[in-house]
């Protein structure tokens, strides 16, 4: 018997479907490309971590950048030793002087408000970097998911899957 069949897309819904496809690639590769840069700056996290470990100097330059922001170190050095009094009461202590100081004393609290800064903005940096790529992955795979759900769904009003 001869059969014939009509098509039930008219130009309305193609051009849906076409948009649909266009919009669900677009999303997907903006996903892909978010999931990227989200790893990239993860490896680049680890690489700086990894490259503090090996030269605990590079802080140096972030304790001198807090030191004379906040001159953490000059206030607690109120005591100075006495060839250096006359020029710290004057007001007129220069960062050198500054650094004969703390040599003398032996601590620097800018040093360690550094390290603790920098591991902060690692952790910062690191979660961020693991957001973009569960984002971009989730992105990624969007169509996959939808899929997988409206399956889910068929199957459960079809009755094969109780809830």
């Amino acid at each position: 018997m001869a059969r014939y069949q009509f098509e039930d897309l008219d130009q309305t819904s193609r051009w849906l479907d076409n948009t649909n496809q266009i919009t669900s690639l677009v999303v997907r590769s903006l996903g892909f490309i978010l999931m990227v840069v989200g790893l990239w700056i993860g490896l680049k996290v680890i690489n700086e971590a990894w490259s503090l470990y090996k030269q605990p100097q590079n802080i140096e330059r972030l304790a001198r950048a807090i030191e004379s922001g906040s001159n953490l170190d000059k206030a607690l050095t109120t005591k100075a030793p006495d060839n250096l009094s006359e020029s710290a009461d004057a007001g007129e202590a220069s960062d050198d002087r500054v650094r004969e100081v703390n040599a003398a004393l032996g601590f620097r609290l800018s040093y360690f408000v550094a390290w603790i800064i920098a591991i902060l903005l690692l952790m910062l940096v690191g979660r961020l970097s693991i957001a973009a790529i569960k984002t971009g992955g989730e992105l990624a795979l969007y169509d996959l998911q939808i899929k997988r759900f409206a399956k889910y769904l068929t199957d459960q009003a079809k009755g094969n899957i109780t809830p």
